[in-house]
């Protein structure tokens, strides 16, 4: 499609501050949320072309509002980074300071499901999942990622979570803090673990009935509520 940026050269910049000139190619709408709209993007970068997710955030009404949006979610991937969270490689902010280039979960054998909104698996091109490889490490790690996040006194949204998934089984999965919007800092540390491991454990809930074969739903959700339990002991 045709591009949406007022111009196809444009600069942006990590939260170090060091900034990078893209040539945007071309970008495919994919999702509309709460704060913006998410565009397959692919770029040339350093006489290389790749491939990027660009979320534009919402112009139409309040100008003003975009760029806080966006400074909002830019400064939240510097405290989740800071804090040693699961979050992509790259993420950066335009010069115009209204859209955030970062790392895709897409790739040939790769396809990234989120929480939020109602695309699943089959929508992308592979059958519902019967079979994973490791999923005791899985969700395990889920739940430490929430405690993690407790301890530096970062509540987490059940919207910023992002699903990697192999496509082929068993399915290979991880997860990544990929909507950063609705980060928050919270003063009660013990409040926030609390809240942490019940949106993880909707969070998971949600995947299982999206994206798994009801075959394999009572095993998946019994790790779920063995894990849930294992890690509120953890903070109580």
């Amino acid at each position: 499609m045709e591009n949406s940026f007022e111009k196809q050269n444009i600069s942006f910049k990590k939260h170090t501050g060091i900034e990078t000139k893209v040539n945007i190619i071309s970008e495919t709408p994919i999702n509309r949320g709460s704060f913006g709209e998410i565009f397959d993007t692919v770029v040339e970068v350093g006489g290389h072309r790749k491939r990027f997710i660009i979320k534009k955030y919402r112009t139409q009404i309040f100008e003003k509002i975009a760029e806080k949006d966006t400074k909002h979610a830019f400064k939240n991937y510097s405290l989740a980074k800071e804090a040693g969270l699961k979050v992509f490689p790259t993420f950066r902010i335009s010069e115009d300071q209204k859209s955030i280039l970062m790392t895709t979960g897409f790739s040939d054998n790769q396809i990234c499901v989120s929480t939020n909104n109602k695309i699943n698996v089959v929508e992308l091109g592979r059958p519902l999942i019967e079979e994973f490889e490791d999923l005791d490490k899985f969700i395990s790690t889920i739940f430490a990622e929430g405690l993690k996040a407790m301890k530096k006194g970062i509540s987490l949204h059940q919207d910023m979570f992002f699903f990697l998934l192999s496509k082929n089984e068993p399915t290979k999965v991880d997860f990544i803090l990929g909507d950063l919007d609705n980060l928050k800092q919270a003063e009660s540390i013990k409040v926030t673990g609390w809240q942490n491991m019940i949106n993880i454990r909707k969070v998971l809930i949600f995947f299982c009935d999206k994206n798994i074969d009801p075959s394999f739903h009572e095993i998946f959700l019994d790790k779920v509520e063995y894990y849930y339990n294992q890690a509120v002991k953890k903070y109580e």
